[in-house]
């Protein structure tokens, strides 16, 4: 399922994943900052699984702005725009929120394994706040433009919606190949564990 940001999927009792073997390959063997790193990770999964609340309840507005936008609904057009840009724009906070975490949690003295997963997740994340940056521009584009009686400008205006949307959807598909590479690191770490 696409969404905003791909949550982190750690191991729920986690506590009971790392070996008492500082060099044991497991993800989440036992270091002096183990701790604090997963605590910071679940805090980043809270934001995440605010957001995606926040997809849900909104998912479905995208596909009504462009019915609004083929049915030449200036006025529906521009308040759905506003509303998408607002639910953005929290989804945002969230998201750096999260991002700044995961990034808290890299900085820790934790397993190079684990490190190396946080690192993958968190450019996972950052390429789906730059997806969204495309929704976003499109979404301001036609808050501030449409219904313009300039034909060129609307011409433009429908162009670079398209465009965005392309690029909306190549960069949320890099985003969960990235995510995925980090899921079977994960996987393969615990794998070699065993």
């Amino acid at each position: 399922m696409r969404f905003f940001l791909i949550a982190l999927i750690l191991v729920v009792g986690m506590n009971g994943c790392g070996g008492s073997d500082p060099d044991d390959p497991g993800i989440l063997s036992l270091s002096s900052d183990r701790d604090k790193a997963i605590e910071l990770v679940e805090d980043a999964n809270e934001d995440l699984k605010r957001i995606r609340v926040l997809y849900r309840e909104n998912n479905s507005k995208v596909n009504d702005l462009k019915t609004a936008l083929s049915a030449n609904e200036i006025g529906k057009v521009k308040k759905m725009s506003d509303d998408l840009l607002l639910v953005i724009l929290d989804g945002y906070a969230l998201a750096e929120s999260a991002q700044e975490k995961i990034s808290k949690a890299q900085r820790l003295d934790i397993h190079t394994d684990f490190k190396y997963y946080l690192s993958l997740k968190e450019e996972g994340l950052a390429m789906q706040i730059k997806a969204f940056d495309y929704r976003r521009d499109s979404a301001k584009l036609f808050r501030d433009k449409f219904g313009s009686d300039d034909k060129t400008a609307m011409a433009e205006a429908a162009k670079k919606f398209k465009e965005n949307e392309a690029n909306f959807e190549k960069t949320m598909a890099e985003a969960t190949k990235i995510s995925l590479q980090a899921d079977q690191l994960y996987k393969e770490v615990n794998n070699r564990k065993k």
